[in-house]
């Protein structure tokens, strides 16, 4: 296009600011369909979108109020963060906030987060889609930092506070192993962490007074990050059914876990029977 217009057309940037929805809509009309007929129109550019699904779209792109805006059909997508149904309103605020700094001022901010905070890192690269699945070289890290935990009680010095620190270790850990792309491996390790801090909270016991807490905080921590892989990738349910009851019924204390209540729908009814059938052969 030759004409000058308000603001120079980035397909990337405006799909990128409706939303994962919306954004995924729209990658795949621009898959399907042929764009023509792209000139400049009331101070922005219009085009029309030949789609075999949906049929001719005519859509307009330009800035209103200093905001990138899109028209289709009478339908506004704006890349000003709107708030979503049961949003955080904090992280309405700082969405704002952020929405108001350049280019440059932003990518310093996170780029030095990123630095700062791994588990932030972890997430930046995964959402730029350059985060690889765990491979063995990750999966053993993170089973040292298991085995140092299971190995607090044999050292000879050592607190109990040497305990809860070892089992908030393996949360962090895992929790980013979680953000990489999902293994069958990822899950095991996590049950394998949950095993050893069943037995390690036995040792907070009698110290309840001090470490009231602890136990649950990190066996919480760590059931509720296995219920959240479960729920969001669907393991065999009757393989994860078979080594959910071993885990119950072998570990030495509480596990968090609360299968027949929390997995009823993961599991199913089927594999659901089948861990309350092998609990009860303890």
């Amino acid at each position: 296009m030759d004409v000058r217009v308000a603001v120079r057309l980035d397909l990337e940037m405006l799909v990128a600011s409706l939303g994962q929805e919306l954004s995924e809509w729209g990658r795949e009309c621009r898959g399907r369909g042929q764009i023509r007929d792209l000139e400049a129109e009331d101070g922005g550019a219009g085009a029309a979108m030949d789609d075999p699904e949906c049929g001719l779209l005519g859509v307009w792109v330009g800035v209103v109020n200093g905001v990138l805006t899109a028209l289709e059909k009478g339908f506004t997508f704006s890349s000003i963060f709107s708030r979503t149904r049961g949003a955080d309103p904090e992280e309405h605020e700082f969405a704002e906030i952020a929405a108001g700094l350049t280019p440059r001022a932003l990518i310093g901010l996170v780029a030095r987060q990123a630095v700062a905070d791994r588990y932030f890192a972890a997430l930046l690269l995964a959402c730029a889609g350059r985060l690889t699945p765990a491979g063995p070289k990750e999966i053993d890290a993170v089973r040292q930092v298991i085995a140092a935990a299971a190995e607090v009680p044999n050292g000879r010095r050592w607190e109990l506070h040497d305990i809860v620190t070892a089992g908030r270790a393996m949360v962090v850990e895992l929790e980013l192993l979680a953000v990489r792309p999902f293994t069958d491996e990822t899950l095991i390790v996590v049950e394998e962490a949950i095993a050893v801090w069943a037995t390690l909270s036995g040792y907070l016991k009698d110290a309840w007074e001090t470490y009231e807490t602890e136990p649950e905080e990190v066996g919480t921590a760590l059931a509720d990050l296995h219920l959240r892989l479960c729920q969001a990738h669907d393991p065999e349910p009757l393989e994860l059914a078979t080594r959910l009851a071993k885990l119950v019924r072998d570990a030495e204390g509480e596990t968090f876990l609360g299968v027949s209540d929390e997995y009823a729908d993961v599991l199913g009814e089927q594999a659901l029977a089948r861990f309350e059938a092998l609990l009860a052969r303890r």
